[in-house]
């Protein structure tokens, strides 16, 4: 079992996020760290949102022991061979410590106002599969890569320097449905990540149980994570993290705002992660 804490880099300045991370590499309770990929706030804050992977990179170099990444990279933000070559080099920031978390793209709004394509979800996943192959045949093939993957293809292309990990980061996808979704993890992820209500994840678990059966693969080599979001008190956000380890999820992600600061973590890890530990070792 693992924990890990993960903060929206939203209305909050930079030296507040930095001190936040630079206590939980510190507090031993946590196993990883998360932000996720806007480029505004969501919700009622200010609007103001830092960039993901600069962040994140920068988050990296002030650490040293935390697994960290996205929850999730937004897929439609990116080209592919931008992402690789991002992960690629987060990898070598982080000393090996990076996971990279990638989902199909959601947000209208965000997208209209940057005038971003947003594809019906359907094509959406096709692009998100495509690019996961992409990103993998990129890592692990530094002689070069010729793929037609629609809508992406590529020619010759490399990552060079390869990524630190041999083969590259673990890949953690953030799909949520039960039929092309939970199978393309299935299919290519080393990792799944829940969101929602934990009264969903059992029927989302066993469809992918059924996928991975389908095509072979061994579900114990897929790490299983979900988010548990700190909504009111601390009781209930142990609650439902609770509920998640008790359903079989390998790595739990509390979910805090980063605005609460290092007093903020030191409490989530008081309140919550250390009770955990003590129930689930």
């Amino acid at each position: 079992m693992k924990i890990g804490f993960k903060t929206s880099q939203t209305d909050v300045d930079w030296p507040t996020l930095l001190a936040t991370w630079e206590v939980g590499d510190e507090l031993t309770v946590f196993d990883s760290a998360w932000i996720f990929d806007h480029f505004v706030a969501l919700g009622e804050g200010s609007g103001g949102s830092h960039e993901a992977f600069v962040t994140l990179a920068a988050l990296a170099a002030r650490t040293r022991r935390l697994q960290l990444g996205h929850l999730v990279l937004g897929n439609t933000y990116r080209h592919p061979a931008l992402t690789a070559k991002s992960g690629a080099t987060m990898d070598h920031v982080s000393g090996g410590r990076f996971v990279l978390g990638l989902g199909a793209g959601w947000h209208e709004e965000e997208h209209a106002m940057y005038g971003m394509p947003l594809p019906p979800i359907g094509e959406r996943i096709t692009m998100l599969a495509s690019a996961t192959r992409l990103i993998k045949e990129l890592w692990r093939s530094p002689e070069g890569v010729t793929l037609d993957a629609p809508p992406y293809a590529f020619r010759d292309a490399v990552c060079n320097p390869p990524p630190l990990t041999p083969g590259g980061p673990p890949i953690w996808l953030g799909t949520q449905g039960l039929q092309r979704g939970l199978r393309i993890v299935a299919e290519l992820a080393d990792g799944w990540n829940q969101t929602g209500d934990p009264a969903t994840f059992a029927e989302k678990r066993n469809a992918l149980l059924r996928h991975c059966e389908a095509v072979g693969r061994d579900p114990g080599q897929i790490e299983i994570s979900a988010q548990a979001f700190m909504r009111g008190e601390y009781a209930t956000t142990l609650q439902v993290a609770s509920s998640y380890l008790r359903q079989g999820v390998h790595h739990v992600i509390l979910v805090m705002r980063a605005d609460e600061g290092p007093e903020g973590l030191r409490r989530l890890a008081h309140e919550v992660a250390e009770p955990l530990r003590e129930q689930f070792g």
